[in-house]
C-alpha cells in the first residue's frame, strides 16, 4: 500500500494581507490624528461655554450683595483691551483675592468685600489643575479661558446715556476670544459670547 499524504496548507498570514491590515491601520490613524486638532478645540468651546456660565452666575451673585456689577467701563481706546483689563476686574471681585497674592484671605465677617463668588478662581482650585481658570500675567491675576486667553469682560456704570455706551448688553459683556486671532475682525464669529451675534 501506497500512502498518500497530501500536502497540507499552513494556517497563517501572507505577507500581503499583513501588508493589506497595517494600511489600513495606517490610513485610519492618519484621519484620526487629523481629526484631533478640532476635537479639542470643540471640547475646549464647550468648557469655555459652561466657565463663562459659572462666571455670569457669580456676576449676579455679586450684584445681588452688592447692588452693582464690577465696574470696568471702556476706557476710550480699544474695546478688546479694556476687556483684558477687565479680566483683572473679574478676578478679583469673584474670586476674593482683592491683594492678588494668589489666595483669598475670607474673613468670617458677612460684610467683608473679600467673598468667593466662583469657587473655580480660587488659589485651591487653580493650584495642581491642568485647566487653571486664573493665572497671573505681569503681576496682575487674570480670569483665563480654556485655551489660555483672558476672559473679557467691559461694565459701564449704570445711569451712562445709552449713546455713549460701548457695551453691547445693557449690564455687561462677558466674552473669549476662544482659538480666534485676536487682530482679525472677521475672526469675531469664533468669539464665544454672553450675547448674540
Amino acid at each position: 500500500m501506497k500512502s498518500t499524504l497530501k500536502p497540507t496548507r499552513e494556517s497563517g498570514f501572507s505577507l500581503i494581507e499583513l501588508m493589506t491590515v497595517v494600511g489600513i491601520m495606517i490610513i485610519l490613524a492618519g484621519l484620526l490624528i487629523a481629526a484631533l486638532p478640532g476635537i479639542q478645540s470643540a471640547v475646549n468651546r464647550n468648557q469655555v461655554e459652561s466657565f463663562i456660565a459659572e462666571l455670569e452666575s457669580g456676576l449676579s451673585k455679586y450684584e445681588l450683595d452688592n447692588g452693582i456689577y464690577p465696574q470696568n467701563p471702556p476706557s476710550g481706546g480699544d474695546r478688546d483691551t479694556a476687556g483684558i483689563e477687565g479680566a483683572n476686574v473679574l478676578y478679583k471681585h469673584l474670586s476674593g483675592d482683592w491683594d492678588e497674592n494668589g489666595t483669598a484671605d475670607i474673613q468670617e465677617d458677612e460684610n467683608s468685600q473679600e467673598r468667593v463668588y466662583v469657587e473655580k478662581l480660587t488659589f485651591r482650585e487653580n493650584q495642581d489643575s491642568r485647566n487653571p481658570r486664573a493665572e497671573s500675567f505681569g503681576g496682575k491675576y487674570m480670569v483665563i479661558d480654556s485655551f489660555g486667553n483672558p476672559i473679557r469682560y467691559l461694565a459701564e456704570p449704570p445711569g451712562r446715556p445709552v449713546e455713549e455706551k460701548q457695551t453691547i448688553n445693557p449690564t455687561y459683556d462677558l466674552w473669549s476670544i476662544a482659538d480666534a486671532d485676536p487682530n482679525d475682525d472677521d475672526d469675531q464669529a469664533k468669539h464665544i459670547t454672553n450675547w448674540q451675534n
